[in-house]
């Protein structure tokens, strides 16, 4: 029994044409897959905003839970105070730190002894603690005004 040539060739092309389709394919399923993004996924967006930890009553009461940390500082025009470089005296007035979040410390420029805090979720951003209390009379075991 003899191999026609022809026939040979071209089970052989008909090979190569499946590879070369089945790897088009495979690229096209990958770019599919991890290049394109994810549906609500955003991008956080990053600024560059002065130190500075004093803000307004007015500007506080202008901050609302869920705002994003990158809006509420360009409104602030400044960062706020950290945890770590903030006084105990402070740090006393409010209740422990939310679970996943990252909190800032502001003293309020029109109203002497009082204090707010900003607390944002580390993953996006939002806003999810907002508070204020005055050192001139402390809160009892560490609940501060919520608002």
């Amino acid at each position: 029994m003899a191999i026609d040539p022809l026939d040979h060739r071209r089970r052989q092309r008909r090979r190569a044409l499946i590879g070369w389709f089945g790897g088009f394919l495979a690229v096209v399923a990958f770019l599919v897959l991890v290049v394109l993004p994810g549906g609500d996924h955003h991008d956080r967006r990053t600024i560059k905003v002065p130190y500075g930890d004093v803000m307004t009553s007015r500007d506080y009461d202008e901050i609302h839970l869920g705002e994003e940390d990158v809006v509420v500082l360009e409104r602030l025009v400044e960062t706020g105070r950290p945890e770590k470089l903030t006084k105990e005296f402070v740090l006393v007035l409010f209740p422990p730190v939310p679970e996943d979040a990252y909190c800032v410390y502001w003293e309020f420029s029109d109203e002497p002894q009082i204090f707010a805090r900003l607390c944002f979720a580390t993953d996006d951003g939002e806003l999810v603690d907002k508070r204020k209390h005055s050192v001139l009379h402390p809160p009892l075991g560490g609940q501060s005004t919520v608002v």
